[in-house]
């Protein structure tokens, strides 16, 4: 009881997660009931909510959860007395690493932890002690449960019936009780389709503009491009098999890679092994369009380094996606993968002129002309109109609210405008947090440091490896956008950059 008058109209947040045993049910019902359960136990403790954090993603990593995220650094701030959740492990259940950072922000800002059955004040060593244990043995339980989950994925691929996601032309069943994959005629007629045009020969692309002008629809994007009809030619689960260790992932600065990475393995590396379900292409002609391929097909060798000091810097003016170094003709080119979108242009006129652009900016700062002048008026102007959108995006939040209420709407139209609502939402708080983020930096520009960082850039550059290129063009570029018409001269193409402001 002391405890409780001691919390009496102290100010809390609640955390919203669901636990693994809850996998499988509706995330909103599971939120809304731990929402009314901490709201009652708020009530209990003379609590005021200020804020509700509902985790709608799930993920092992503190850093996959953005709720999270927010909540931490509002408790390191001391903005809450305490935290409602439903239990300890709901606040952490990950890596050891990331159960430390939680419970000391917790201990150091001196912010209770409140659950329906007890209270923890991690000040007390008593409660310290116990919230340690209890997150240990909930790691504990939490690594059992990913071991048992293994093992039965490996049986189940060892048995033919493991099921991820259905293929274009598959839908999920089940056989005995195990699962396993059905033919899905209104899709699997154009797998057929594919097949038997290459093995006729018809190219990738020819076969993908055929398709899509037949009304074939991939899952994932608008179109059939010649990557995916390629992905769906040496696909082996169209002749009844079943497929793993398809992927290679390269977590980010594991070689110098700037990002995560996917490595698409060669099919020597696969493990195949014969599936439950029917095959939609005859083996004859998966075999024959197996041989064409490997006759025609050079795929590029990606062990999980930067192979291009470009990579990832420039942008297709016309479709916005990241332009590509590959050979043709014995020479490397930058070019659009997307078939009619930009004229390529030879690789090494790109990156010489590249350099000279940093050159050029060298020279202006050095002679005090600036080429980027510090006018943070538009910058400012950008970040109030994005404001004022956000503030218009949550009075439409608010409405709908009301019109709910109102019952102006029914739940699934009210769910249907919310989830738009709420896409909005998100996109416009990104947006804010660029333009102030461009702002801050543009009041803290120091053309001295970035004279400095460029010429670093410029004396490393040509001694450098490509994927060394690749870090120090990404420390004072933020993007390059490229632009070149059809039909013309090697060198008539267009870069606008938008450097680093530093």
């Amino acid at each position: 009881m002391a405890q409780e008058k001691d919390m009496l109209g102290q100010t809390c947040a609640a955390y919203l997660r669901k636990s693994r045993m809850e996998e499988g049910m509706d995330s909103e019902e599971v939120l809304r009931r731990h929402r009314q359960s901490l709201t009652e136990c708020a009530q209990r403790h003379g609590l005021y909510i200020a804020e509700f954090y509902p985790e709608v993603v799930s993920g092992e990593s503190l850093y996959a959860r953005p709720q999270m995220l927010r909540l931490l650094e509002a408790v390191e701030v001391g903005r809450y007395d305490a935290v409602l959740c439903m239990d300890l492990d709901r606040l952490s259940r990950g890596r050891m690493k990331d159960q430390g950072i939680i419970l000391d922000a917790f201990k150091d800002s001196g912010t209770l932890i409140v659950t329906p059955e007890k209270v923890y004040d991690l000040s007390d060593e008593i409660d310290d002690e116990l919230a340690e244990f209890k997150t240990f043995m909930s790691r504990r339980e939490y690594k059992i449960i990913n071991k048992r989950l293994r093992r039965g994925l490996q049986r189940s691929i060892q048995d033919g019936c493991y099921v991820a996601n259905a293929p274009y032309g598959y839908k999920k069943t089940t056989a005995d009780r195990r699962p396993t994959l059905e033919i899905y005629e209104p899709e699997a007629k154009f797998v057929r389709v594919m097949y038997n045009l290459y093995a006729d020969g018809y190219g990738c692309q020819a076969i993908a503009s055929q398709v899509n002008a037949m009304g074939a629809r991939p899952h994932r994007s608008s179109a059939f491009s010649r990557n995916s009809v390629a992905k769906i030619l040496r696909n082996p689960t169209y002749i009844g098999k079943i497929v793993w260790d398809q992927k290679t992932h390269i977590r980010k600065n594991a070689k110098g890679n700037l990002k995560h990475i996917t490595i698409y393995n060669p099919p020597e590396k696969w493990t195949i092994t014969d599936g439950l379900h029917p095959p939609i292409v005859e083996k004859e002609v998966y075999d024959k369009v197996q041989d064409i391929m490997a006759g025609r097909y050079h795929p590029a060798h990606n062990d999980g380094t930067v192979k291009s000091p470009l990579a990832g810097l420039v942008k297709c003016a016309n479709c916005g996606g990241n332009m590509q170094r590959m050979v043709m003709k014995q020479q490397p080119y930058l070019l659009c993968t997307r078939k009619g979108c930009c004229a390529s242009a030879k690789f090494e006129l790109v990156e010489e002129r590249v350099l000279h652009h940093l050159e050029d900016v060298l020279e202006q700062i050095r002679l005090k002309q600036p080429a980027h002048k510090q006018d943070l008026a538009p910058l400012e102007e950008t970040l109030a109109a994005v404001s004022r959108e956000l503030q218009a995006a949550n009075r439409q939040k608010a409405r709908l609210h009301e019109l709910l209420e109102l019952g102006e709407y029914d739940l699934p139209t009210y769910r249907e405008r919310m989830a738009a609502v709420r896409e909005k939402l998100s996109a416009l708080e990104r947006r804010y947090e660029d333009a102030a983020h461009r702002l801050e930096q543009a009041k803290a520009y120091n053309p001295t440091v970035q004279a400095s960082n460029i010429q670093a850039v410029l004396d490393a550059y040509h001694t450098s490896t490509a994927a060394q290129k690749n870090a120090l063009l990404h420390s004072v570029i933020e993007k390059i956008v490229y632009r070149k018409e059809k039909k013309t001269k090697p060198a008539d193409f267009e870069l606008e950059f938008n450097l680093k402001i530093l």
